[in-house]
Parts: C-alpha cells; structure tokens; sequence
C-alpha cells in the first residue's frame, strides 16, 4: 500500500487516489495527499473502511476538528463525527437525511469556516444518493472583468438560519422551522465574495445560495441581483463534478475552493449513510 496514484476524475475538478490506506499513512505520503487535493480540490479514496475513531485521526492529520451544531446527529461515542443519513428508527432520524440539499460551502456561517470535508460512504443505495461539487475557482477566472471589478472588495453575509433567505424552502421536517433555526443560529459571519487560498494563492468566489443572504453596505435592491447572477454562473456544468457512491469511498474536498451538493432522490427501504468530519479553516481573506 502507500503506492500511491493521482488519476483526474472530470475536466472541471476533482481525482481518484488508489493504492493508500488512509488509515496509515506516512508522512510523505500523506503530504502527497494534501497537495493532491489542494490541486484537485476534490479527492475519492477508494477501497477505505475507516472506523469512526480511525476518520477522526486522519482528519485531525489536516487541521483541528470542527463541529456542526446539530449535535443530536453526532456519533455519541465519538462526536468528532456528524452521521448524514436516510435511517429512521422508533420515528426518529439517526443522521440529517438532508444534508447539503443545497450548493453550500460547509460552516460559511462561522467566522472560521470549513477548510477540509471528509466523507465516508458506509450505506450506498442502489439508487440515488449522488454529490455534486463545483469549481468556484474557475467560476471567479471565467467571469467577465467587468463583473470581477464590481465584486472587487465586496463582503458577503452568510446565516444559517434558513428563514433569513429568500432562495431557500423550509424543511417539512421541522415542526416549527423560525424557532428551529432561531434557536441554534450563530450570528451572521462576514466572508471577502473572492478569498485566497492559504497554501496556493488561487482566488475563487466564496459565495453559496445557501449560506449567502446578502452584501454588507449594498441596499437588497442592488445586493440580490447581483447575487442572482453570480449563482447563475456558478451553475455552469462546465465547472461541476457528478459523483456516484461507491462502498468504500473516502472522499475529502477543499471547501475554500468549491461548493457540494446532495442530490437526494434515495427512495425508502433504500438507505444511505455517511460519516462525516470537518476540520476547522482559517479567517477567508
């Protein structure tokens, strides 16, 4: 093992790593990884089957360990890791069965977002279940000049709190959605709409339908269109990688370099189930 092989998954983002354990993994091998997935921006272990103990240390091999604030769908003997799952016992939920339904980059919301996602398949249905990623990368280097100046400087307002945004339904799943998000929303974060990567110095758009309420100091008449528009282009399938699960994958993406989504449509008795770690990023400049 440890031998291991780059190989591009779409002309947009996104490569297939084989021949690595992620579970042992040695230094340099390791640093090999990062820097494949920095590149990348998404990367599909195959062939993994880490324990939830054993996903934590590989996550906490990039960086301190973030934690989602619904704690009720933490592994209770292990809360590094969030369970994303279509499960339902005694009719309650075992994981978020909704998880990423829409394009997000993961915990925008706080001042230190997500830099790194780590997500293991444990339950793949036979269908449905699919995640998409885009490059928000390319997205920033294909808009025209004209639009890279008006949103030169430009800060966006991210929320959790679903209410608060006028793209978003509210889940049915909620009995009372206002006191829901209400309840456990932190206050609104203040992300640059173009931030830097850390470690390779590329600019992406760092906007999402789903977090992205508004634009600090621009009146809704001037901010929501503009908005509008930016969401349409990152869009593009030009710019998106479509996964089909396999068991077994370990796949991790970059969150300051792109946006996911959950493309749904698993249909009951079919289950699908996932592990998930985050690791804590740094203030997007």
């Amino acid at each position: 093992m440890n031998q291991m092989v780059v190989t591009p998954l779409s002309d947009a983002l996104g490569a297939e790593v084989t021949g690595i354990d992620a579970a042992n993994l040695d230094e340099a091998t390791f640093g090999r990884l990062r820097d494949a997935l920095h590149d990348n921006i998404v990367v599909v272990v195959r062939g993994q089957a880490l324990s939830p103990a054993a996903q934590t240390h590989f996550a906490r091999r990039f960086g301190e360990i973030q934690y989602h604030i619904n704690s009720e769908y933490k592994m209770e003997d292990q809360p590094e890791v969030l369970i994303l799952s279509t499960e339902i016992v005694d009719g309650k939920n075992v994981g978020i069965p909704d998880a990423g339904s829409d394009w997000h980059s993961d915990h925008s919301y706080v001042e230190r977002p997500t830099a790194y996602t780590i997500l293991q398949s444990v339950i793949v249905p036979k269908v449905g279940g699919d995640t998409e990623w885009t490059n928000m990368v390319k997205a920033y280097e294909t808009l025209d000049d004209d639009l890279k100046a008006r949103i030169q400087g430009l800060v966006g307002i991210h929320s959790f709190n679903r209410t608060r945004n006028p793209r978003m339904t509210r889940p049915t799943r909620h009995e009372n959605p206002e006191a829901y998000f209400a309840e456990r929303s932190p206050p609104d974060s203040f992300h640059p709409m173009v931030r830097t990567h850390p470690a390779t110095g590329r600019k992406a758009l760092f906007i999402s339908p789903r977090f992205t309420i508004g634009i600090l100091d621009l009146d809704d008449a001037e901010a929501q269109p503009l908005l509008d528009e930016l969401f349409a282009h990152i869009a593009n399938r030009d710019l998106v990688y479509h996964h089909n699960w396999r068991p077994g994958d370990l796949v991790m993406w970059d969150n300051r370099q792109t946006l996911h989504l959950a493309c749904g449509g698993v249909k009951p008795p079919e289950v699908r189930r996932m592990h998930r770690t985050t690791v804590q990023g740094e203030i997007p400049f």
